[in-house]
């Protein structure tokens, strides 16, 4: 073998050759986009699955309405009673759908003022690598 087919078969290995940083980040590239891409399915499913859960309770309570109303009716509860009684709920209701509201709020605020801690603390591994990647640099031409 000659000289230059030994320096041009160094070359093809140099150019054939992967680093270690090569192999974790694009393994881990991967990773993160398939996860990326199960995203929409999970939240689809979650969501699905968490509406049969209400549509059952919906019906339990359908179901059960009919037989309850022939049994409170023949009760002959007093008209007065009953109007506190719908007064009371309607109050609770309002109280639940309010309580709904703000916890949807909360939540909203805790994944903006996540996504905003995100992208600082992304921001800030960015300055320091940038900061790393000048230290390397320096110590190269130094050596």
């Amino acid at each position: 073998m000659s000289n230059k087919q030994i320096v041009q078969s160094n070359v093809e290995k140099k150019n054939n050759t992967i680093s270690v940083c090569d192999l974790l980040k694009n393994n881990t590239t991967k990773i993160i986009r398939k996860y990326e891409t199960q995203t929409p399915i999970y939240v689809q499913l979650y969501s699905d699955s968490y509406n049969e859960f209400l549509h059952s309770l919906e019906d339990i309570f359908g179901t059960c309405y009919l037989s309850e109303k022939h049994f409170f009716d023949n009760l002959g509860i007093d008209e007065k009673t009953l109007n506190a009684t719908d007064k009371f709920w309607k109050g609770f209701t309002e109280t639940a759908i309010s309580h709904i509201d703000m916890y949807t709020n909360f939540r909203k605020a805790q994944f903006d003022t996540l996504s905003t801690f995100m992208r600082s603390y992304n921001h800030c591994v960015h300055l320091g690598m940038d900061y790393c990647a000048e230290m390397y640099s320096k110590l190269n031409t130094k050596s």
